[in-house]
Order: C-alpha cells, then structure tokens, then sequence
C-alpha cells in the first residue's frame, strides 16, 4: 500500500521529481506497449486511480464538514497559510494518474480523449467534494474540484504526446518507405 502521508510530507521538488518521473515513465511504456496490453494496464490503473482517489478523498477523512464555493478563495490563504498551496498542488498530483491512464483505457474508436477525460475528472471530483460535504468529511472546496481538473488534464497532456509521437513516427516510417520504392 502506498503511503500517501509519506508522500505528502515530502519537500516538493522531491514530489515534482516522482511526478515527472511517473509521467514519462508511463509516456514510454505507452509507447512501446502493443495496443491489447496497453489498454487492459491502462483500464486497471484507471481503476485503481479512481479507487486511490475514492480512498484518500472520502475513508481517510476526519469529520469537518466545511464548505467554501468561492472559486480561487485558497489563492487569497496562501500567504497566511503556506500549506495551502502544498494541498493544492497534492489535489493537482492526486488525479494525475487519472488523467494519464484513461485516454488509453477509452475505446479506440473514440475520438477526443482528452475532451472525455478532464470533464470526466471534473465529475469525479465534484462527487467527491459533495459527498464530502454531505457526510461531513474533511472540507467541500470549489479550488480542490479546479485543482483535481488541472491535474486530470495535466496527466491526460501525455495521450496528446503519444499521440503527436506516434504521426510523426508513421510519417517517417511512411516517408521511408517512399524512398525505398523511388530507389
């Protein structure tokens, strides 16, 4: 089990590293992976990134019960409270994995991945933060629903690499082959 509070108390360019890391890790493996495996690791880690955040968001939380709808109110808190801005950057680390895995695990046939994926994180997010509220657990924020979207689009910037990645290597493959027949 991973442990998120290890994590969490980490100082930030150590998280920034292990984010990076994660992403172009998973860049690379999306790109030399054959498409039958690539979407079946893709859909169980989008499974568990969703399980992750439904685990850290809702049963690790203490009663609270606070509510805040003021869009970018937490931007105002960050010089009396620095922690804030950590807790807004875990938001944005928290739905990465998302992001990254569900462009892949999506059916080939649909287009706009990425289109699908940062509305279907904002939905995600914006359950969380209203059972938050409902069950009284942590605090219901406006800024953690922005934050959980950034970084399920940030996470899902990698399909549109892979994808940007992969024309430019048919192209070449397909330039190549021109060549050959002109020879």
């Amino acid at each position: 089990m991973i442990n998120f509070l290890h994590f969490y108390a980490q100082p930030m360019n150590i998280v920034y590293l292990e984010m990076a890391g994660m992403y172009l890790i998973w860049l690379i493996m999306m790109l030399f992976l054959p498409k039958k495996p690539r979407r079946i690791i893709s859909t169980i880690c989008c499974v568990l990134s969703v399980g992750l955040i439904l685990f850290f968001t809702i049963y690790k939380r203490s009663q609270g019960g606070e509510l805040s709808l003021i869009p970018f109110i937490s931007f105002t808190k960050i010089k009396e409270q620095p922690e804030i801005l950590r807790s807004m950057q875990m938001n944005i680390f928290l739905f990465i994995p998302f992001g990254l895995s569900t462009p892949f695990a999506l059916p080939e046939r649909l287009r706009h991945k990425v289109l699908l994926t940062v509305p279907a994180g904002m939905v995600i997010s914006a359950c969380v933060e209203a059972c938050q509220y409902f069950f009284s657990l942590g605090h219901c924020e406006t800024d953690d629903v922005i934050m959980n979207t950034i970084g399920a689009f940030a996470g899902a910037t990698a399909f549109l690499i892979y994808t940007a990645i992969k024309k430019l290597i048919n192209k070449r493959r397909s330039n190549k082959w021109k060549h050959i027949r002109k020879s």
